[in-house]
């Protein structure tokens, strides 16, 4: 097996130093000759010529001449009264101008990409801003960027880290608290949690929630292994009541979550936002008392930052100086940080 690799590599060796000699061979066009050539097939004149390419007759004549050389054929009769094209001179004439716009078409393809006009963007969210920042980002974005595709992927915060490390998403929306320091951040904005409780509890009758009255109910929570620190928050007013808690079942995102909740398997708290998840076995109350709120986060490796992920992250912020979160009830979550966040945050 080895030695027929052996054969095989050799066989290719010799092939390619037969190729060599021609390939030494070609002529070696310069895209300026190329461009001074055309500017002389359209205007027939030599004068004209050099004075449209903004240079003079001598240097432009010469260049024809030396294109003239490499290719080893006259491109133009000329005489005294009038320059004409040879048939090997029409026949470059089409070729010139295909590769003119060849070069011209990669240039801007290429300048697009590094401007961030075109390209590709990979955005993981989290539930609950698939339901409320998103349907208001994504249009604003690709109003400013057209030519960018978007690649949207519902993940828990768990799943977006673990994306943004092995690069499989460029953009995470995530909520904080979490674990993983390495990544760069621009917190957005925060919102309170309110009740979710299934229409079948007494609890559902009532129009506020103290933390006592939730703390005494079975409560559903979200896996402390999908994300622990958010996990610990979720629960950490019904805590400070000094009850034990009574966990009696545990989801691995906030869909699933309200699904056990609608269920009747517990009660729990989520962020505001998730009131625009509406199902008919679900009731969302607020809280009688202030607990620490939930921060929507956009987070990012910045070891791979592109021109599209700045201009994704530049949207994002300046729809934060007017985007204001509403929950059900019309009231704009407290503290509503917005703008004022961005700015702490840098």
């Amino acid at each position: 097996m080895g030695c027929q690799a052996s054969g095989n590599g050799t066989i290719f060796n010799e092939a390619l130093k037969l190729r060599i000699p021609a390939l030494e061979d070609l002529p070696r066009i310069e895209l300026r000759q190329l461009r001074y050539f055309l500017a002389v097939a359209e205007e027939l004149n030599f004068t004209r010529a050099a004075e449209r390419m903004g240079i003079a007759q001598p240097p432009l004549s010469q260049q024809i001449l030396s294109l003239e050389s490499q290719l080893r054929a006259k491109l133009f009769t000329r005489s005294r009264r009038q320059v004409k094209l040879t048939k090997e001179g029409e026949a470059l004439q089409v070729y010139a101008r295909r590769i003119i716009n060849t070069t011209m078409l990669a240039a801007e393809s290429v300048r697009a990409i590094a401007n961030g006009l075109t390209g590709h963007l990979a955005v993981g969210a989290v539930c609950s801003a698939i339901h409320s920042l998103i349907p208001e980002l994504l249009p604003k974005f690709h109003e400013l960027h057209p030519g960018v595709k978007l690649h949207l992927q519902e993940m828990t915060v768990l799943e977006q880290q673990r994306a943004l490390r092995e690069e499989r998403i460029d953009i995470a929306i995530l909520r904080e608290p979490m674990a993983a320091s390495e990544f760069s951040t621009r917190k957005l904005f925060e919102e309170p949690f309110v009740a979710a409780v299934p229409r079948s509890s007494p609890l559902a009758r009532l129009n506020r929630i103290s933390l006592e009255q939730l703390a005494r109910e079975p409560l559903v929570q979200v896996y402390r292994s999908s994300n622990e620190e958010y996990s610990d928050l979720m629960f950490e007013g019904l805590r400070a009541t000094g009850r034990k808690l009574n966990i009696a079942h545990e989801a691995s995102d906030m869909q699933a979550l309200l699904g056990l909740v609608g269920a009747g398997f517990g009660h729990s708290l989520v962020p505001a936002s998730l009131q625009n998840i509406q199902i008919s076995t679900v009731k969302y109350i607020p809280l009688s008392e202030s607990v620490k709120g939930s921060t929507l986060t956009l987070a990012w490796n910045s070891e791979s930052v592109t021109p599209v992920m700045e201009h994704f992250i530049a949207v994002t912020e300046a729809l934060m100086e007017s985007f204001t979160p509403v929950d059900i009830f019309g009231r704009v979550p407290q503290p509503a940080l917005g703008n004022a966040l961005l700015k702490k945050a840098g």
